[in-house]
């Protein structure tokens, strides 16, 4: 008599499976099926974005976060001093409201607000290390030192009163090397500063977030980096680092793949595809390597920024005819 598996097993099997196509459609393997339709509709995608023209000038880099200015735009920023102009990045956190990061460097089995202060520190340090990989003078670095995961609070709740941040305890810039250190975490502070960076660096364009962006900190960047723009009427591009779950696809480091957003339109506007070079992908590679926390974390993640391209989304300058709704697109 032919013995039948239990159904247990067939279950077990059954989930196993579809665990694999799901890592397989992620991370792009391509041995599988799933990996080189991944692909194919990379390069599909990337072929129907229009080429940016490059960018010169005086550029500031708005980065809510240690890492987003290597990930979002290394390629771009490197490009910008090839062609004779200035790169000044500006950021908003230091990284210290990542529990991960701060499990990954810890010794201690529970977490103290002494352990993020110390990975706020470990993380001005690694983007220190990754913007001069990058070529950027140390000169040209701002670190505001606002809490990681609490600039929404900060902005939309506490704009007069301070915020004490849930992972490091404090409620104001604790960090030496800030622009202001001991000023009081509120809205307030923190429009005051990013202002007054905005009329150090009297920056041509300006690199943003989106506000499409999935992470809380970079849609409240999204807002105060656009208003002031806006205001001063500096040419504003958009960039992203947190498209979703599953984006970019596929995970880990193809550096001969496109990069191509999640969708190709984003409120009526269109992504552009900022081609780069073999030179520039090995500096953002050097500079990636510099955030050793990350690495430890969140790798594949890290590496699929490093492509053929990097993605920027034009704003509307002023006066210009709002765009259609994208209807879906």
């Amino acid at each position: 008599m032919r013995l039948r598996p239990p159904r247990r097993w067939k279950r077990l099997t059954a989930v196993f499976i579809v665990i694999a196509l799901i890592a397989a459609f992620i991370n792009g393997w391509y041995w599988l099926p799933t990996g080189r339709l991944t692909v194919n509709q990379v390069t599909a995608a990337a072929a129907r974005l229009p080429v940016m023209a490059p960018l010169s000038g005086r550029l500031l880099f708005v980065s809510p976060h240690p890492d987003d200015e290597t990930l979002a735009a290394g390629g771009i920023l490197q490009d910008v001093m090839a062609r004779g102009g200035q790169v000044y990045v500006v950021f908003l956190t230091s990284g210290d409201g990542f529990d991960m990061d701060a499990r990954a460097t810890s010794r201690n089995l529970r977490l103290t607000h002494a352990d993020l202060l110390r990975l706020g520190l470990r993380r001005m340090k690694e983007a220190r290390a990754a913007t001069l990989a990058l070529g950027i003078p140390a000169s040209h670095i701002t670190f505001l030192g606002f809490p990681d995961q609490g600039l929404t609070s900060v902005y939309l709740q506490n704009y007069l009163v301070p915020y004490t941040s849930v992972h490091t305890g404090v409620n104001r810039v604790p960090y030496a090397g800030t622009l202001a250190p001991g000023r009081p975490y509120t809205g307030q502070e923190l429009e005051k500063q990013l202002a007054s960076v905005y009329d150090q660096v009297n920056p041509d364009i300006v690199l943003a977030p989106s506000a499409q962006d999935g992470h809380p900190d970079h849609r409240t960047a999204a807002y105060l980096a656009s208003r002031l723009a806006s205001v001063r009427r500096e040419t504003l591009y958009y960039y992203l680092v947190h498209g979703g779950l599953e984006w970019p696809l596929p995970k880990g480091l193809h550096a001969g793949l496109p990069l191509v957003p999640p969708r190709p339109f984003s409120q009526g506007l269109q992504w552009h595809r900022y081609p780069l070079t073999d030179a520039q992908r090995e500096g953002k590679i050097r500079a990636i390597r510099a955030y050793q926390t990350q690495l430890m974390v969140v790798p594949r993640f890290m590496w699929a920024f490093v492509r053929q391209n990097e993605l920027l989304l034009p704003a509307p300058a002023q006066g210009d005819p709002i765009p259609p709704a994208d209807l879906g697109k």
